[in-house]
């Protein structure tokens, strides 16, 4: 049984009560609504962990307007099931209650509106018996606004829906991916991803995007869909874009190597694999999967090598040797800022960056900000190292920019980071700011930490070329020992005037002589995962890094020009 709403005109001579069950009285001009789904209302079939989302409002049947503005919200009637049965000569079941749920069941119609802004109802196969069809009947539950209102009878949104059978060989599937081999297979696979399932790909062949200047990423509005991207060993060379190569990577991407891409950005964080790494729904898992390229971005926070954001991700055996050109806040080798939400959390284990990495502020070699929800962060980082010159204005590291979202104590928040037995080897650590003013910290680990992280067994290169703001020359490097919740952070060296900007994490100095791999060994890195033979740790099985050459031992800055060092 749909429901009409109706309001009413009154005059005021007139008194009139509005019984919402029953049909208005002729003459009383009320303003008649009801739920409506936008387009096909065709039988929908689900696999069993997909899912679909429908847009819902509530619209003015005829000629009728709202003559106020008015808030809907929606319910489900089983009561119009049999109605529906009986007019369409169908024998659909309701749907049952563990296979639908409204997402946002609020919306507003302007006065003298025809049509509200949208809900969200989403279906999903959980609960459905195979061969049969259901129903879900969605009709209005309330308003509010004016009286003048009555739910129409003749008219209803209805979701048709049933659970398909499951093949495990059809196309998209573990056991026969999508091939990828070209250009226009890698355009397609936005089209072959599905809301709620996680849709397989596997790249067949090297692609060369030289001349492809139109390239839109796949997976760019919510909710973000599941894929399965396996690189197979294969390259992606000469990407050109504005945001990414997949827009939001949520699944899994492993085996690939994306080089030499190049990336301006138009709006938006923006990464070379994403722009976002996981969504708050669904975590990403990234594994062997390199990058190089250059990356320019003047437009929003958040850049970095693989991702300009991350919200609940995994990164194990990655590297970036990246060009990071930014004149906004977060930028980092791996990624720019973590904005995950308990009790979801950042892991990045065994990676590496080099090239350039630069920034406003909250800058890194492999991440710029862990910690960018400054309610929550338990990002963790271990076994990493960079060789990238880094810097920025200020709050910028060898690994991290900003550990602690500039909350120093970190009272009254959850901020209890894990950075554990990296290893800053970067070229160069140094600052872009010119003024003497005071301004927050640099570290040769941690720009900016706080006394709740977890700073375990990290080191930096016996020469390290490093220095701090201007105003902050008395941040020089020296050793730090561990740091816990219960053992916190000694406090630091302080600024003039005892305001308390300097607050870096710089680990401790390798002897004279070390090369990385033998630090990296002695920190206990996994053999099985790194290849120690040379200078730099580098992968098993992938060609050894290229190392900066020293510029001038001994930690004293190198001769740059001076144009060149404050740029």
């Amino acid at each position: 049984m749909k429901k009409i709403f109706y309001l009413l005109l009154t005059l005021p001579i007139l008194a009139v009560s509005c019984d919402r069950e029953k049909e208005p009285v002729p003459g009383t001009m009320k303003g008649i609504f009801y739920a409506d789904i936008p387009g096909e209302k065709q039988l929908v079939e689900l696999a069993p962990d997909a899912s679909k989302t429908y847009s819902l409002r509530a619209c003015a049947q005829g000629s009728n307007v709202s003559d106020a503005v008015m808030n809907f919200t929606f319910k489900a009637d089983p009561e119009l099931v049999e109605k529906y049965n009986s007019a369409n000569g169908t024998a659909y079941q309701m749907c049952p209650g563990s296979a639908y749920e409204f997402v946002t069941n609020e919306v507003m119609m302007p006065r003298y509106g025809k049509s509200s802004t949208t809900a969200k109802v989403k279906v999903t196969a959980s609960g459905l018996e195979d061969g049969v069809n259901y129903i879900l009947p969605v009709t209005i539950d309330n308003a509010t606004g004016t009286d003048n209102w009555a739910v129409a009878d003749t008219l209803a949104a209805y979701v048709l829906l049933c659970k398909s059978e499951f093949d495990p060989n059809a196309p998209g599937t573990e056991n026969n991916p999508y091939p990828i081999a070209t250009v226009d297979d890698l355009k397609a696979i936005g089209s072959q991803m599905i809301e709620g399932s996680l849709v397989y790909f596997i790249l067949e062949n090297d692609i060369d995007m030289s001349g492809v200047t139109d390239w839109e990423p796949a997976n760019t509005f919510e909710p973000y869909k599941k894929f399965d991207f396996n690189g197979n060993g294969h390259t992606i060379s000469n990407f050109t874009g504005t945001t990414s190569l997949f827009g939001a990577v949520v699944g899994k991407l492993y085996d690939l190597e994306v080089s030499n891409a190049n990336i301006t950005n138009a709006s938006g964080p923006i990464g070379i694999l994403g722009a976002y790494g996981g969504s708050n729904d669904d975590p990403v898992e990234v594994s062997h999967v390199y990058v190089s390229g250059k990356i320019t971005n003047t437009v929003a926070h958040g850049t970095g090598g693989l991702f300009g954001v991350v919200i609940d991700a995994t990164i194990d055996a990655c590297s970036a040797d990246v060009t990071i050109v930014s004149t906004k806040y977060d930028s980092g080798g791996i990624y720019g800022y973590d904005n995950s939400k308990a009790p979801k959390h950042t892991t990045v284990s065994n990676c590496w960056s080099a090239g350039d990495i630069s920034g406003n502020r909250m800058v890194g070699g492999i991440a710029g900000n862990a910690a960018n929800n400054a309610a929550y962060s338990e990002v963790v980082i271990r076994n990493c190292y960079s060789t990238a010159r880094v810097h920025a204005n200020f709050k910028y590291g060898g690994i991290v920019g900003d550990a602690a979202q500039g909350q120093k104590t970190g009272e009254g928040l959850d901020i209890k980071n894990h950075i554990e037995k990296c290893i800053a080897w970067n070229e160069a650590i140094y600052s872009d700011v010119t003024d003497d003013g005071v301004h927050y910290s640099a570290g040769a680990i941690v720009g900016f930490t706080s006394v709740k992280n977890y700073l375990q067994d990290c080191r930096r290169k016996a020469d390290l070329v490093f220095s701090d703001c201007p105003g902050n020359g008395f941040n020089v490097l020296y050793d730090q020992d561990n740091a816990s919740p219960d053992s916190p952070l000694k406090e630091s060296v302080q600024s003039t005037g005892g305001t308390n900007y300097n607050f870096p994490y710089h680990g401790k100095a390798v002897a004279a002589g070390l090369t990385a791999s033998q630090v990296a060994k002695d920190l206990g890195w996994d053999p099985s995962i790194w290849d120690f033979s040379g200078n730099l740790p580098f992968f098993k099985g992938a060609s050894a890094p290229v190392e900066n050459p020293d510029v001038n031992p001994g930690g004293q800055l190198p001769d740059f020009d001076e144009n060149e060092f404050y740029n």
